[in-house]
């Protein structure tokens, strides 16, 4: 085993710079925000309710406390009441 004393690991793969973990972090909440967009315009309520708190939050897109909990308003139209 190679004992590496800079902390770092090698992946014996060259010179290849490292993404930083708040980057990764930050590109999957948007990928995740688009998903649950993506599935609450399809109607689901869950999601639906979901968008609205990632707004109110700012989780995956800007934070808009105005935005939040009207977000899932728009696709009311789909569900039918009770």
């Amino acid at each position: 085993m190679e004992n590496n004393s800079s902390g770092s690991c090698s992946s014996g793969g060259g010179d290849r710079q490292r993404t930083p973990l708040s980057r990764v972090v930050s590109d999957c909440v948007r990928r995740w925000f688009q998903e649950t967009l993506k599935e609450a315009k399809a109607g689901d309520l869950s999601m639906q309710v979901l968008v609205g708190q990632m707004y109110f939050n700012g989780y995956g897109v800007p934070q808009d406390a105005h935005k939040g909990p009207l977000a899932f308003y728009p696709f009311a139209a789909v569900i039918e009441p009770v």
